[in-house]
């Protein structure tokens, strides 16, 4: 996609946005393209009034430190504070920036010569955003030198959520080595709205520039319920002197903190404020907003909520606003094996270890358990590379190493299929790792039943769930325009018949004759649905493959509530199943049928489990339940709580 700016700033450049997109099953990877910056068509000279601001320092060459440096003045066009107070990386303000479409900072200065400089340096705190597309430019006689992207340059490639990075663009990729620079842009550069990012340090320098004394805290952020306690940790820069002094910004009434960094939350719900101070320079000080609330968590009524959370999708619902008091575990996708017995831990997210880690700390802070889902459709060779005799020990290691640096209680063991030649060396994992570490939790996703071919279940999997905490029936997208089949619901509890010859009861109760104890088994539940085109409903024949529109990671609740405006909501009381269907194709101009488990489905599942002594539900993905990610609202998972741990 191209687009030409029309405000007063440049006709520059054309950016590519990068595009996302996992496939319709359980585990998979996204398909990432990656982003393209265009160096500017034109440059067009330009001259806006400018916004004075107070000068931190007489030195040029720092742009911005607690506020513009001397003679730089701020011709932002972004929504923007220049004295912004948390976070900070280093003193007291920082820059805080609400990028919409291509907008963005831009100081101006009226000339800086770079003989001798290097590149532009500042820290960047991505906020709630995974590695937001940010582009830079510099000004030569107020005319636009080339557009860079800026991520590539920042330590590990990457912005980082919720944390501070570093980014240092080369004055040579932006085109003003040793001339007369009067302005430095920074903006958004894939053509989207981002929440609130925070820049502080801008400067002009070299790697042999002295540094200046600076700190940072980690977490910046935190949520803690009352009388709740945290570790923070501060990192100092420029001094060999790297101790710091904490204390609470709203003293005792906002909490205590010992000289190692612990921090006790108090009584009393609120927002507080732990400080770092510098020892070698205490006009340096970084902060960190503590969030005191006064839910402790829903208690746990045994039957168990594992909730699917994917790295690919984080923006849909932010890790920070996960609801952990609707759930007993979060099981967060995905680490992947690899055949030399090595493990993965990316995350499917630029920023996955950070992630992840966000992740388990909020849900031990919650009370709730953290379980690392491993593999997913698609890796089936690296299981059985990694699952081998020859390096089954290693991969043992490698797992378990994964779950103690991340902080984890647990693994989801995904292999998908499990093949008659891989039963051995899948159960001699799960029982080396049973052994290794006899308290971890150990998941395992199962298939769904059709009940034309029950002779499929297996009953290998009953010495499987021996060594398993959960063995969990996806059963979820149990409908395809088969031959012979009608057109059915994606996680009907109820009404399998031979031609519609799959439901959730059916499934449960098909393993539960095949041996695995109705204690161990949950059931899934999908936070998506299934759209369908030509199809009217169900109990209809299907034409072809092409009546399949979408479904996992298309058609989230969130799109699914904005649709339903011009739909209506149908209840099939037999199945226990919803769906909605409407009189004039929406999407793309052809959708009529949506199949998708709605709150009273959830109700009605959790109600089957309680009565028939079943363990819980898995869901796939919380992620996709979420509508609102600002606000964290999760309609569904909501639903979840009531019917399952209420």
């Amino acid at each position: 996609m191209r687009k030409q700016l029309k405000w007063f700033m440049l006709a520059v450049g054309v950016h590519t946005t990068a595009c996302g997109a996992a496939a319709d099953f359980q585990g998979s990877t996204p398909e990432v393209t990656t982003p393209e910056v265009d160096t500017p068509e034109a440059s067009v000279a330009f001259e806006p009034a400018p916004v004075e601001a107070a000068a931190a320092a007489v030195d040029p060459n720092s742009i911005y430190v607690d506020a513009l440096g001397s003679g730089w003045t701020d011709w932002s066009w972004a929504t923007h504070n220049l004295a912004a107070t948390s976070p900070v990386f280093a003193g007291t303000r920082a820059v805080s920036a609400t990028f919409g479409a291509w907008t963005g900072l831009y100081f101006h200065h009226t000339g800086v010569p770079t003989a001798g400089l290097e590149f532009v340096e500042f820290q960047v705190h991505g906020g709630t955003s995974t590695n937001p597309t940010l582009t830079a430019y510099a000004t030569v006689g107020n005319a636009a030198r080339p557009t860079v992207g800026v991520n590539r340059y920042c330590d590990g490639g990457t912005i980082k959520a919720n944390a501070w990075t570093r980014c240092r663009v080369p004055l040579s990729a932006l085109g003003v080595t040793n001339v007369t620079m009067d302005g430095f842009v920074v903006q958004e550069g894939a053509g989207r709205s981002l929440p609130v990012m925070t820049f502080d340090s801008l400067r002009l320098g070299t790697s042999a520039t002295v540094p200046m004394v600076s700190i940072s805290v980690t977490p910046t952020s935190a949520s803690l319920t009352k009388g709740a306690t945290r570790t923070f940790t501060a990192a100092v820069t420029g001094s060999t002197n790297t101790a710091v002094t904490w204390s609470v910004q709203e003293g005792a009434a906002g909490g205590t903190i010992t000289s190692a960094g612990l921090y006790t939350a108090p009584q009393t719900a609120g927002t507080y404020h732990v400080v770092a101070t510098s020892q070698a320079d205490t006009t340096k000080k970084a902060t960190a907003a503590i969030t005191v609330t006064a839910t402790t968590p829903t208690p746990v009524t045994g039957k168990w909520v594992s909730g699917y959370y994917t790295g690919w999708n984080a923006d849909l619902y932010p890790p920070e606003k996960v609801d952990f008091s609707a759930m007993t575990h979060i099981i967060v996708g995905r680490a992947t094996p690899r055949t030399d017995g090595t493990l993965s831990t990316a995350f499917d997210n630029s920023n996955g270890p950070a992630m992840a880690k966000t992740l388990s700390t909020r849900a031990h802070a919650a009370g709730r358990k953290a379980i690392i889902m491993v593999g997913g459709a698609g890796e089936h060779a690296n299981w059985v590379g990694a699952a081998s005799s020859a390096n089954r020990a290693k991969f043992v290691q490698s797992l378990l190493s994964a779950m103690d640096n991340l902080g984890y209680d647990g693994l989801d063991i995904d292999w998908e299929p499990v093949e008659a030649a891989d039963k051995p060396n899948l159960l001699a994992l799960v029982q080396a790792l049973r052994a290794a570490r006899p308290g971890m939790l150990l998941t395992f996703p199962i298939g769904w039943i059709n009940t034309n071919f029950a002779s499929d279940v297996d009953p290998w999997f009953a010495q499987l769930a021996k060594s398993l905490d959960q063995v969990n029936v996806m059963s979820y997208e149990m409908i395809g325009p088969w031959d012979g089949w009608q057109s059915w619901y994606t996680s009907a509890l109820y009404g399998e018949s031979g031609n519609r010859p799959t439901s959730v009861s059916s499934s449960l109760n098909g393993w539960v004759a095949a041996g695995i104890p109705k204690a161990k088994l949950g059931m899934g539940i999908p936070f998506y649905g299934m759209a369908w085109r030509n199809i009217t409903g169900p109990y209809q024949g299907f034409t072809n493959w092409s009546d399949y529109v979408g479904s996992d990671n298309s058609f989230t609740y969130k799109k699914i509530q904005q649709l339903s405006a011009s739909g209506t909501y149908h209840w099939d009381a037999a199945a226990s199943a919803s769906y909605l269907t409407f009189n004039n194709g929406v999407e793309d101009g052809t959708v009529r049928w949506i199949s998708y488990d709605s709150p009273q489905t959830i109700a009605a599942k959790g109600a089957y489990t309680r009565n028939n002594g079943f363990g819980g539900t898995i869901i796939w993905t919380i992620n996709q339940g979420c509508t609102d990610p600002s606000t964290g609202a999760n309609p569904l998972l909501d639903a979840v709580k009531s019917a399952f741990l209420q």
